[in-house]
């Protein structure tokens, strides 16, 4: 019987991955956001609305530094733009999950 050489073996990168997925159902109210926010979002309309949302809000720079207050400003547009960040985190989160139960079967 032949060893195998453990330098040679292959790095498996999704180890543990899995057990993030399953922690996840012990939290079903994540896992329910991420969906709702996968099935407005990734509807033609809802590519839509998430591309407009890229465009005027999270794209553009809303602060002048030259601007009084502009330390304050910065950081009220940085968390107006983290809403729209994390919907585009729970978007991806739930498509990661779907790729994940299809390459389980």
């Amino acid at each position: 019987m032949k060893e195998e050489n453990p330098i040679l073996k292959p790095e498996n990168f999704f180890e543990g991955y899995q057990d993030k997925i399953d922690e996840l159902k012990y939290h079903p109210e994540v896992v329910e956001l991420d969906k709702l926010c996968y099935l407005v979002f990734k509807s033609e309309d809802g590519k839509k609305l998430l591309n407009e949302f890229c465009e005027r809000y999270l794209l553009p720079g809303f602060v002048n530094p030259s601007m009084e207050n502009s330390g304050n400003a910065a950081l009220y547009y940085e968390g107006f733009k983290e809403g729209f960040r994390l919907i585009r985190g729970s978007i991806k989160a739930h498509e990661q999950r779907i790729e994940s139960e299809k390459n389980k079967q």
